[in-house]
Order: C-alpha cells, then structure tokens, then sequence
C-alpha cells in the first residue's frame, strides 16, 4: 500500500528539481534528437478528386466562381491540400453546408442526395487521413512515455507493491490523452512539467510506501464481537427492541434489519477500530433458517464509507449449519463500523414505527434482559395495530419468515505479508544487518537500474543516482532516506517514464532484443517485461520467431494479461462509458449501483473469457454463452447463478443475451437515462464491430428532441420525422438501422416488447418496432435477424478489429502502408476461428512490430 510519511524538505526540493530540469530537457529534445519528429511523415498520394471537382464546378461554381464569389468563397480552384489549415477548413466549411442542405441554396440546379451525400464522404474520409497523416510517422513507432495504468503496474512489478483502492498511480495520476481511440498512441502521450511535478509526488509517496523503517507502526490484532455481549452494553440495548430482530442467549436472529459492531470492537490503546489504512480479515459466524417460502438465507456485510463502490463487502447464501464466512478487504479509519444483514428480496417489513407506550415498556425490557417479554411485547405491538402503518398479517407467524443467526463478528488487522515488506527487500536485498556504506549503494542501484530502465545500464547511469544518494549520506541522512531520494529520482527519470527505442537514423531498422521485450510486455501485460522475457533479451535469444511464439502463448496464459483486459479491451467496447447517464430511478427502480458495476464487469469478463479460452472473437456479434453473476443473472432473469464472481454460462433457449450487443451495459451507453438514443446505440455498433465510425454530424444538426406535452411519439417515429430532413436523410440512412435493431432493450438493458420510459406505461404502450434494412440492403425483422445479419459480415469484423488491435499494439494510428499487413492479419484470423490469440501472433510477428 502507499502511505505518507515525513521525509526531509531538502530532499525533495532537490530530486523536484534535478527530475523537472532533466524532464523538460529530455521532452525538447526527444522527438528530433532521435530521429522521430511526426511532421516529416507523409502517407502517399492523395485520392483523386475528379469527382468533387466536378460536382463544385456543377453546382457551387456559379455563387464561388471566377465571376462572383459570395461570402469571398472560392470553390472552383480548391485543391485537395487537406494538410493546409486554410484549405482544409474550407473543405469542413463545404462539407457542412451540403450536409445541412444549404448548399446548393435554392433555386439553383440541385444534386441528386446521392451526389451530395457522396462529396460529404468524400471530404470527411480526407479529413480523417490528413489527421492521420498529421499524427503518422511513416509508419514508425515513435517515443511515447507510459499511460498511468502502465505505470502503476510497472512499479507494482517492479518493487512487489500492492497498492489499495483509490492509493495506485493510476488513481492519483491525471488522465492520459486519447488518440484513435486508446491511450497508447505516442502524439497524445506528451509529458510537460505539471505532469513531471505530478510524478514527483506520486513517486515520493511510493518510496516513502516502499523503504519503511522499524517495526510495523500498528501489529495486527484481532478484536471480535460475540453477540451475547450486545445485552451487557447500555447504548445498544435497543437492538433487541427492535421489531424483526430477536436477541437469543449467545445469538442474534434478524429477520430483517442488521447487527453491527457498534464501536465495541476497538483497536487496542485506540479510539476506532481502523487504526491505519490496510488489508483486513472480517469473520462472521453466521447460520440460516429457510422461511416458509423456502428460499435461502442471504447475508450481506457492508461497512461505513464514503466511498459506494467500497461498500459492499460480501453478499452470500449461508447454509443451515454454523459457519465462519471470511473476506480479505481493504478498509481505512474512514470505514467506521460494518454491519450484517439479511437480504431480504420478498420486500416484507416489520414496521419499526412503534407507539412510544409499547416502546418504553421494550425499553425496560430489553435493558433487563428480559427477552421473553421484548419479543411478547413486539407480537402484541403488531397484533393490536399499534404501528402507523397497517401490520403485516405474516408478522404474528415468525415461523414463516427467513431467519439469519450471528453468533459473532470478528475483525482483524492490519494485515502484512510480510515485514519487512517485499518492496523493502527489493532494494535492500542483504537485509537490514548489512552495513550500510557507498559500495552497498552501488549495489543497491546496478541492481535496480537495469530493471527500472528495462535494458542494460552504464556505469555514468548507476554513478548519477549513487551520487545524489551519496549527497543526502553526506547531509546527515539516514541510509533508508537516502535510497529512498534515488528511487524518486528513477521513478520521475524519463528513463523509466519513456519507452526508449532510440534512433537517429532515416530507415527502419530491427527492434533489439531488450525493446522488443518491452513492447511485447507492453502490449499484453501494460507492464514491464518479466525475467524469463529479460534472460532472453540477455541472452539474444527474443527475436527467434519460434521463441517469441512461445512468449506470446505463455504470457496470454499469465494473470498479467488482465492487462490487455482492462487496457484494450476496456477501450475498444468502451466500457467506460456505459455509465455516463445515471438511469431516471422514478421510471427505472430495477437499477442500482451494484448492477451498474456489474454490466461494466460482464462485458471486461466477456472479453477477458474469449482470450483466455482462445474462444473465437465472433462471439461479440453473437453467441450461445455469456457471463454472469448472481445480481446479473437476477436482473436478466436466469436463474441458479450465486455469487458476487463471474463465471460462463450457456443461456436458456431465445435468450437474447447472447454477444457483446446483448449486453445491458451496452444499452445503457446508447440512452439518455429517460430514453433510448438509436442513433448513440447505431454509432456504437459500426465503430466497435467494423471499426467504421460515421462522418461527423454537421454543425447544429441537433438531436431527437423529447416528446411535447400531448404527443405519444416513440423514439423510433421522432427519428424517422427527422430523417425527413434532407440534409439528415444521407447520415442517418447508414446508421439508424443499426440501433432501430437494438429497440427491445430499454434505458437499462432490460428486454422490452412495448414501449416504456418517458409518456410510455401499462398495455396501451405501443409495440417495440425492431425491424430496418442495412445499408448493404439487407432487411431484418427484430434482434435475432440483425445479429445473423452481421454475423454475415465477420471478414468487415475480422479486418476493424485487426485494425484497432494494431493500433493498440504499435501505439500509433493506422496507415496506408499498413494496408496489406491488415489484410494478411484478418486472413489469418479467419483461418484460425477469428481467435483473439492468432491477431496478436500475426501483429507480434510482424515486421510492424518488430522495426523502429
């Protein structure tokens, strides 16, 4: 974990400074003192124009031509120079006028839509390679520093630190810049001093997190709650007072409501029982007694934060025999007590609402311990209708109700692994009876270094940093202190923050064994190279296409490669975004926080399952097979599934939650939190699927504006108004089949068959219309036809996912050059059962990947 502690003022003001001036001084020079500089890229020859030229002598040349010239708008000598700013917003400046159909005006000779619409893709389709161009390198991979999520797990790696939630660099580090869709592209990935003094910070706090001194600052204790110890403590005499809630002589049984620990279990010497940030051990002694309804028992364990994603620790069925539940968590003195409950899903209630009469007299009787009379008190209470509210009829009969019994609750920690930690043994690897002089710093540093930089060091490399280690021993330092102020200074050195493959020459040449490492790490992992991966660059062996096969199938069976998870393919399905409109909670109560994180999680699971089993990548158009957990299965109405954990299961028969487009985090993105969006959902399913994102809308294009007062509209009819437009009709006809197709779910992903949210209820709401044609021309009728449909399409699927993973890869934007490449890369997936493994054999083994 990372934590704080003091560290002198004069260290850290002179590794701020000595990382800032060598930071800014490496970022100028960088790009040309290694050859790399993007603006002397060019991808070829431009498309020709012919036809636009044609078209804007036709039809714009008498407003823009050599006789008159509206607006000061020329149009009858513009060159497709798409690289010129001038030209090129000219050209944007065209595009949107026809698209908006104000161009040609009226009254003049007017186009067919099919000719303006293919003069808009024409431009658009330029202005997307002249970006291209712009951002390309000629088709070289160019000096790119880390992403934050490659940070925090190089330093994870590197120094053996586990980090806790909200405490890793990825969370305390700003976010990354994007480009082509992924943080992994070089030209958004600059490095400036704000960024550099960030770093700082985040490194002083990983080596303060790292080097620790003494003893553990709170050893580990163990502070437990047995139940019968609720009846001897005054201030929470209440609880068995509490209707739903009887107190037993060494138990507690909730029929609803919770037991917590109730500030009794305190750390020892200490007020709270959280004493520092830290991994702890939470026990429940727990057992359940089945209702009349037979279903189990299901108890939940929360804790106090601030933070909702932190929660919810544990949610289980528990069996009718007593047994110890145990999770491992995170907690921090912010998390205060934790409770445990019964879930109760029938939506039964004992009021709690009792007659201050009948409540004073349980009172006296809970404080007596007089539990005969507490529970005879609470029958009566809801026999005679002492509650504001109606009484439950069940109430009287308890013996219909599920019970959850406690016998104890136990918390313990902070745990360690081991003390010292890991991290600390890392650096100071003759342990802390060797004696500590200049010759261990050294070795302390021709150790580290090569690991930190990724490649082999200079002796000019290992005397910098044992130097200023040097200067803190000479300053009256302690040892730790000045070791600690070396590694500041690696962790905010570009050397580590820049993925180095150095080169001043004009050609491509071969990546060397130690940066191939890196890039094959970087690729699969979002980490540093492990060392098998660093005894082969040592050893020359890496570049071996046999041996780099190999390291390809090992490290996608490694756990590591969650990485490609939560960094591709985290990115592509854009899984991040599933959750930018909180649902409307009046129109849609099946949603809460936990189903959100679990559609978030089904989809990373879905991906993480078809490249691990090497399942064929076809299953994200369809499949017969999802993955799920107990609050998902529940919401899509599957039954047996229990747990908080993922896991595969084949659907029921006409489920239709089959494929990445099933999925009802994918729904949720294309809505508004009231409504559905076809258009959000239609653009979603051409870039992911085929890597074919739309043109841009054109300026003030607007949206499908919400029904007004006294309209019965649905999403779907809005839309076809607004394809009436003509300046609309050319766009729209190429993307709203494909998320009319996708009606049936609603705002939250659940299956619908008529219309809901908005105006929309009960049995007069209007049937879901889920029919369309595609642009190839192909109609469909509903879900299951349009996904047999793109299915059709899986050589369009292989050829953009290859395209995306290339880019991920190279950490570059795709280019011309690269078109033959992507061809061999898609032919080789469908040899292959369009597996995620041959793409990422074909990239890995190619030239692309394995040049400067």
């Amino acid at each position: 974990m990372i934590g704080r502690s003091p560290a002198p003022l004069r260290i850290h003001h002179l590794t701020r400074f000595l990382c800032l001036a060598v930071g800014i001084l490496f970022s100028l020079s960088a790009l040309t003192a290694w050859g790399q500089s993007p603006a002397d890229s060019s991808i070829g020859p431009t498309v020709d124009h012919t036809k636009t030229s044609k078209f804007l002598k036709t039809y714009c040349a008498e407003c823009h031509g050599p006789d008159t010239q509206e607006s000061d708008l020329r149009l009858d000598q513009l060159q497709p120079d798409f690289s010129h700013a001038t030209t090129a917003s000219t050209w944007i400046e065209v595009m949107d006028k026809i698209n908006l159909g104000e161009m040609p005006p009226e009254g003049s000779t007017m186009p067919s839509s099919d000719e303006a619409a293919s003069v808009a893709d024409w431009i658009a389709s330029e202005l997307r390679l002249a970006e291209r161009t712009k951002l390309s390198a000629q088709g070289r991979v160019i000096l790119r520093r880390m992403n934050r999520a490659e940070y925090a797990n190089t330093v994870r790696d590197l120094l053996k630190l586990n980090f806790l939630p909200g405490e890793s660099p990825e969370s305390l580090l700003p976010p990354d810049g994007t480009a082509e869709g992924f943080d992994k592209v070089s030209v958004a990935l600059m490095l400036d001093p704000s960024l550099l003094d960030k770093y700082f910070e985040v490194a002083q706090r990983i080596a303060d997190s790292a080097i620790v001194e003494g003893p553990p600052p709170f050893p580990t204790e163990k502070m437990r709650l047995e139940m019968e110890d609720i009846a001897e403590n005054r201030a929470i005499h209440y609880l068995c007072a509490t209707p739903g809630i009887e107190c037993l002589e060494k138990a507690i049984v909730l029929m609803q409501g919770s037991t917590r620990s109730y500030g009794v279990m305190k750390y020892p010497g200490l007020r709270q029982e959280i004493p520092i940030e830290g991994m702890y051990r939470i026990r429940v002694r727990a057992w359940g007694e089945p209702g009349e309804d037979g279903q189990p028992v299901v108890m939940r364990v929360r804790q106090d934060h601030p933070s909702a994603d932190q929660q919810l620790l544990l949610e289980t069925e528990v069996t009718e025999t007593p047994q110890v539940y145990e999770i491992v968590v995170p907690r921090d003195p912010k998390c205060g007590e934790y409770n445990v409950s019964i879930v109760n899903e029938t939506g039964f209630q004992l009021s709690s609402r009792v007659g201050n009469d009948i409540r004073r007299l349980q009172q006296k009787a809970g404080e007596a311990k007089d539990f005969e009379q507490v529970m005879r008190l609470q029958s009566r209470q809801q026999m005679e209708n002492l509650t504001w509210g109606k009484p439950n009829p069940d109430a009287a009969d308890r013996t219909k109700l599920r019970k959850l019994v406690v016998d104890w609750l136990e918390c313990e920690g902070p745990l360690y692994e081991q003390w010292p930690p890991k991290s600390h043994e890392t650096l100071f690897f003759r342990g802390e009876a060797a004696e500590e002089n200049e010759p261990y710093l050294h070795d302390i540093f021709a150790r580290f270094l090569p690991q930190a930089f990724r490649r082999p060091v200079t002796p000019d490399e290992i005397d910098h940093v044992v130097a200023l280690c040097q200067g803190e021993l000479d300053a009256g330092e302690s040892f730790h202190d000045a070791v600690r102020t070396g590694l500041v200074a690696v962790l905010c050195s570009p050397k580590f923050l820049y993925l180095s493959e150095p080169s001043a020459a004009v050609d491509k040449r071969p990546l060397d064994d130690w940066e191939l490492a890196s890039r094959l790490s970087y690729f699969l992992w979002s980490s540093m190279p492990d060392e098998q991966l660093f005894d082969l660059a040592r050893a020359g062996k890496l570049r071996d296409p046999q041996t780099l096969a190999e390291q390809v199938d090992r490290m996608l069976a490694d756990e590591k490669v969650t990485g490609l998870t939560n960094g591709f393919g985290a990115q592509w399905l854009k899984t991040g975004e599933f959750r930018n409109f909180m649902p409307d909670a009046r129109l849609y109560r099946a949603y809460d926080e936990k189903l959100g994180e679990a559609m978030v999680r089904q989809t990373l699971a879905f991906f993480d399952q078809i490249l691990r089993s090497d399942e064929s990548a076809l299953a994200f158009i369809d499949s017969d097979w999802t993955m799920l957990n107990e609050r998902l299965a529940r919401f899509y109405e599957i039954e047996g599934i229990k747990g908080e954990a993922f896991r595969r299961v084949s659907l029921p028969p006409g489920s239709p939650r089959g494929g990445l487009l099933g999925m009802a985090g994918v729904a949720m993105r294309g809505s508004d939190g009231n409504r559905t969006k076809p258009v959000n959902r239609g653009v979603y399913v051409r870039d992911v699927l085929f890597n074919d994102p739309p043109n841009p809308p054109p300026p003030n294009a607007g949206e499908v504006e919400p029904n007004i007062q006294g309209e019965r509209l649905t999403v779907r009819e809005r839309l076809v108004q607004h394809q009436q437009i003509a300046s609309c009709a050319a766009c729209h006809r190429t993307i709203d089949s494909y998320g009319f197709a996708l009606e049936n779910f609603n705002v939250i992903g659940q299956w619908r068959d008529q219309q809901d949210g908005e105006d929309f209820r009960g049995r007069n709401a209007p049937p879901i219309d889920a029919s369309g044609t595609l642009p190839n021309g192909k109609a469909f009728e509903g879900f299951v036809q349009f996904k047999s449909l793109l299915m059709e399409q899986d050589e369009r699927f292989a050829r953009g996912l290859a395209e995306k993973m290339l880019v991920y890869a190279l950490g570059r934007p795709v280019e011309p050059g690269d078109r033959g490449l992507i061809d061999e890369l898609a032919n080789q997936m469908q040899q292959q059962n369009y597996t995620l493994s041959s793409l990422i054999r074909g990239i890995v083994l190619s030239d692309a990947f394995q040049t400067k």
